[in-house]
């Protein structure tokens, strides 16, 4: 799998941009691990360069309580704790035994806790243009927004695009301000969303065995998703759940396949933030435009 990416998010005097002017090619997602690391804590890459890469939380499982019993009867002698997070039991193998995470998920019958990236993380870009008119907002409605803080780049430009289109925002960080998260940190939001109108994840992950991590696999039907930057068919998570409304773009940068639900453009998609306007080209922002289409106009 080759995947284009983009430097990380810089701030200049003219705003918030991103060094996006060489976008450069790399051959897997082992070159994120140092950023991830430096916000996440230790992660080790998952079948390296291979089909089902994926990066994974170094030494965290994540069980369904149904399911928590027998994994640890299973894991006797090799995990240290575990903590209740989000609906789900992380548990923590022992430092010796941390590497193996994938291997032990599939023998206790759990899963690994999968990173998240901010899509743009994945060629998605943002330059600023300067002295164009900002148009008039359609309308208001609230959209949930599951990203990094407002403050972040990411979550800025992605709120830009929906408030730009009319839409309302009330943000759920799910992600750090570099663009990482984990499995955990979507599902508390997804858990605490449920019953709202409209919600957006403009993030999401490959998984190890690219099956839906089971602790997302409940959430979803007010969920519209970004279908990634890989340019792959590989479901991405949790666009590609049946319930969730999968936005991608017909740039070849975009996730595509079968689990996709609707194209939208995503190439110099308008995002306003405060007077200035940007261009933002990624899934995330098409799945933004998708999502001010959606919100319920008092």
């Amino acid at each position: 799998m080759t995947l284009r990416l983009s430097p990380l998010w810089t701030v200049s005097r003219r705003g918030m941009v991103s060094d996006v002017d060489a976008p450069k090619q790399v051959n897997n997602l082992s070159e994120l691990v140092d950023h991830v690391s430096r916000e996440l804590g230790p992660v080790i890459v998952h079948d390296r360069a291979g089909p089902n890469e994926s990066l994974l939380r170094s030494g965290e499982l994540v069980v369904l309580p149904a399911d928590a019993p027998t994994v640890r009867k299973r894991l006797r002698g090799i995990y240290s704790h575990e903590e209740i997070v989000s609906g789900a039991i992380r548990m923590h193998l022992k430092a010796s035994e941390r590497a193996r995470v994938a291997d032990i998920a599939v023998d206790v019958g759990a899963t690994p806790n999968h990173v998240h990236f901010a899509c743009p993380i994945m060629i998605g870009t943002s330059r600023p243009v300067i002295g164009e008119r900002i148009p008039e907002l359609l309308g208001e409605g609230t959209v949930a927004l599951l990203d990094t803080p407002l403050d972040a780049p990411h979550g800025m430009l992605v709120a830009g695009v929906l408030r730009h289109h009319g839409a309302s925002v009330r943000p759920f960080p799910v992600l750090g301000a570099s663009g990482f998260g984990d499995d955990l940190s979507l599902a508390a939001a997804l858990r605490a969303t449920c019953d709202l109108p409209v919600v957006l994840v403009a993030s999401g992950t490959y998984s190890f065995d690219d099956r839906c991590p089971p602790v997302l696999a409940s959430y979803g039907r007010n969920v519209v998703a970004a279908a990634g930057n890989g340019g792959s068919a590989r479901p991405w998570w949790p666009a590609a759940l049946p319930s969730v409304t999968a936005v991608g773009t017909s740039a070849p940068f975009s996730g595509h396949g079968p689990w996709v639900d609707v194209v939208a453009p995503g190439v110099d998609v308008p995002s306003t933030v405060g007077t200035s306007q940007q261009l933002c080209t990624g899934t995330s922002f098409a799945a933004a435009l998708h999502a001010a289409t959606l919100v319920p106009v008092p």
